[in-house]
């Protein structure tokens, strides 16, 4: 999981002490990790597809792509949770202008442009 680098853990040495040791990881934690990486994956999948059936607006699938829910996104955007819900829906957000498209690019740390559409392929396999 680490790729061949080691990650510094804390570990009583002989006499008591705590040092710092390397470590490859530890199994169970490694599974773990993979079981959230794949449902991540699995909900920015998810998020596209409806995102390309017209159910949802881009913005759902930039916001899944970046693991943001309504409140992070909120917090970061400065709109509310009400107003990004309203934004969810591809006819209110295709009349968007762009100082409020502005807004959630940022948010997002996206280009503008980007946000506004849907890539061409599934991107995101790579978490």
């Amino acid at each position: 999981m680490l790729a061949g680098y080691q990650r510094a853990c804390y570990a009583i040495d002989e006499n008591g002490r705590y040092v710092v040791v390397g470590s490859v990881g530890w199994e169970v934690e490694n599974v773990v990790n993979a079981q959230a990486n794949e449902e991540v994956r699995l909900q920015i999948a998810d998020a596209l597809a409806r995102a390309r059936r017209g159910e949802v607006s881009p913005l759902v699938y930039h916001m899944a792509r970046r693991q943001m829910d309504l409140g992070m996104l909120a917090s970061y955007s400065g709109f509310s949770r009400l107003r990004i819900r309203w934004h969810r829906r591809p006819r209110v957000f295709a009349q968007l202008p762009d100082s409020i498209l502005q807004r959630y690019a940022t948010a997002l740390q996206i280009p503008l442009a980007e946000l506004r559409v849907l890539p061409d392929h599934d991107d995101h396999e790579r978490l």
